[in-house]
């Protein structure tokens, strides 16, 4: 039984592999829906690892589409951009639960305005198929622990199976195969990273255990990463952490950095591997706790080294579980899980979960 982070963390090679291997029965609905027509954009709306995992994902969804791909959140999404959604986008809610108010919100909102509701979920049967045209699985299944990190992976190798085949059918591109290979063996790096990280956690434990106010860096497929990094310290750890893009953040955010900060870099391996190496370097300058992935020849014990890379930007699909276990490492050493009494106090005036879910499930879920 899957009861921890990192029993789910270890769980998504196995179910990753055997997603790419029904990767047509996978996302043949999705599929199906996107090429009856030729669509604007492709606009995607979630929350929290759903939103990361679609930022992941994002940039090959662009280039093998050849079409802008959207991000939003769902509040923003139906308070402001509805007004200029129109049947020519493409446009998908995707909750991990099924039970996120917001998302409940957004396809009512497209139903008030007869749009297409699809909802792409880890669980058909939730609260948001109730409120959808259509119901579409990327092929998890809920976590029944609560800092979802094998939906993460999931739904871009989703995203991504997804963005090839559709590929194929609209006679774009024809590299399904190409694609496979390298999240098979992006799962072959996930285990290598994840051995890795508790190596690196040992060899650097007091200093992480400073970890307090934190930097997430990365750029292309791992800016989600730098995303989904940021919110997993936040979310177990209890610490301010922020995920920015690996040049962004020295537009004004630098400007706060001190010897009290942490920060993480990204390098995808790609030719933004120059300028990560620098802000690694740079950063050294100002703090001790700086910290790199990468597959480049540096030694240093603050840097995970990958010694076969994938291509980016399959390289998100193992730099996630570096921050997915040194979150659960450093909150189950500190037993920071747990969150304050008055963030309960907080939900009982704004829930973002539905009564139906919030039956079955402790406050605290």
């Amino acid at each position: 039984m899957l009861v921890t982070m990192t029993d789910y963390i270890h769980a998504t090679r196995e179910k990753v592999l055997n997603n790419i291997n029904k990767a047509h029965d996978l996302v043949k609905d999705i599929v199906n829906l996107y090429t009856k027509k030729k669509y604007q954009q492709i606009i995607f709306v979630a929350s929290g690892s759903s939103y990361t995992a679609l930022q992941c994902a994002r940039n090959y969804m662009c280039k093998t589409l050849k079409t802008d791909v959207k991000i939003l959140n769902p509040y923003t999404f139906s308070h402001y951009d509805i007004d200029y959604v129109t049947d020519e986008h493409f446009v998908v809610i995707v909750s991990q639960s099924g039970a996120s108010t917001n998302c409940v919100e957004a396809l009512t909102k497209l139903k008030d305005r007869h749009l297409n509701s699809y909802v792409l979920t880890g669980i058909k049967e939730c609260d948001c198929a109730n409120y959808a045209d259509v119901v579409l699985d990327w092929g998890c299944g809920i976590e029944t622990m609560g800092y979802v990190t094998l939906g993460v992976v999931s739904l871009v190798v989703y995203c991504m199976l997804f963005a090839a085949i559709a590929a194929n059918k609209l006679g774009y591109s024809d590299e399904l195969e190409y694609v496979k290979e390298q999240i098979t063996k992006a799962m072959k790096n996930h285990k290598e990273v994840c051995d890795k990280t508790e190596a690196f956690y040992a060899t650097n434990e007091q200093t992480l255990y400073q970890l307090d106010r934190v930097y997430v860096l990365g750029s292309g497929s791992n800016y989600g990463t730098a995303l989904e990094g940021a919110l997993k310290m936040g979310e177990t750890i209890k610490v301010l952490a922020v995920g920015y893009e690996q040049d962004e953040f020295l537009h004004g955010p630098a400007l706060q950095l001190s010897p009290k900060y942490s920060a993480f870099i990204i390098d995808g391996g790609d030719e933004t591997k120059e300028h990560a190496l620098t802000v690694f370097k740079g950063l050294c300058k100002v703090t001790a706790n700086a910290y790199m992935i990468t597959s480049q020849d540096v030694d240093h014990p603050h840097i995970l080294h990958v010694d076969d890379p994938c291509d980016e930007p399959f390289t998100c699909l193992y730099n996630l579980p570096f921050f997915e276990l040194l979150a659960d490492i450093i909150s189950t050493k500190l037993d920071s899980k747990k969150d304050h009494p008055l963030y309960y106090e907080m939900n009982k005036i704004i829930d973002f979960r539905t009564p139906k879910w919030r039956e079955s499930h402790k406050p605290e879920d």
